[in-house]
């Protein structure tokens, strides 16, 4: 796993894909923790969260902080995803969900809303960003051989490079939860129209041959497409 020596600008990160900023100390793991929540307000939350993000994020030392919510493939009408990055498994675990300036900031919530999971994913593979909005197709997998299923996710990626598509590549796994030991993986892009060109070739010759890598080695067993927007990141 390539890790990144200095924060960047914008991650924003998945579920989707999804895309973060962190800086990453030597055999460090950056971990994202997402909270899945439904509620019938979205706007209304997503305008709390805006104001919200930077108090929150500083108090609990994350490098970023968004949402992203469903535009097709939602497990439940109403679900969104709050994303929070840390720069390693140890500032994460360090952070108490209840510490004074969460309680302060969600008390001024006054959406009705319902947490269903909040969990923490690996970051196995990142990807930098110079926008903070962006959309991804995220795809939730089963692999018996996680090592081989990253190589061809690594080269399905240089592929779609060297065919020009301009889009980003996003791995997590789960630690957590009913997805715990699944991959997630990300495409994504500032312009949506980006993604779906890339999803356009995958009727391509080049795009099967990779993809022929993948036989037998991943089951499906969520897809989701997403928009993310960033509100809180600790890069200046």
């Amino acid at each position: 796993m390539q890790l990144f020596s200095k924060i960047m600008k914008t991650f924003i990160y998945g579920f989707g894909a999804l895309a973060l900023s962190f800086s990453v100390a030597s055999q460090a793991e950056p971990v994202m923790n997402l909270i899945t929540l439904n509620t019938q307000d979205g706007a209304g939350y997503a305008k709390w969260l805006r104001g919200s993000a930077e108090a929150l994020g500083k108090s609990n030392n994350a490098m970023s902080m968004g949402l992203c919510s469903p535009t097709a493939g939602a497990e439940q009408m109403g679900d969104h995803y709050l994303f929070s990055f840390f720069d390693s498994q140890k500032t994460a675990w360090s952070n108490s969900g209840q510490n004074p300036t969460m309680i302060k900031e969600v008390a001024k919530l006054k959406v009705n809303r319902t947490i269903k999971e909040w969990d923490n994913w690996r970051i196995l593979r990142a990807a930098p960003s110079d926008s903070d909005v962006g959309y991804f197709w995220n795809i939730v997998v089963k692999t018996d051989n996680p090592g081989s299923y990253l190589v061809a996710l690594d080269n399905l990626s240089a592929a779609l490079k060297d065919n020009g598509h301009d889009v980003s590549m996003q791995v997590f796994m789960a630690d957590t939860g009913r997805r715990a030991g699944q991959f997630m993986v990300s495409l994504g892009s500032p312009d949506g129209a980006a993604v779906g060109a890339a999803m356009d070739d995958r009727t391509e010759p080049w795009f099967n041959a990779v993809l022929s890598e993948l036989e037998g080695e991943r089951d499906y067993v969520h897809g989701f497409a997403m928009r993310c927007e960033t509100y809180y990141n600790a890069a200046p």
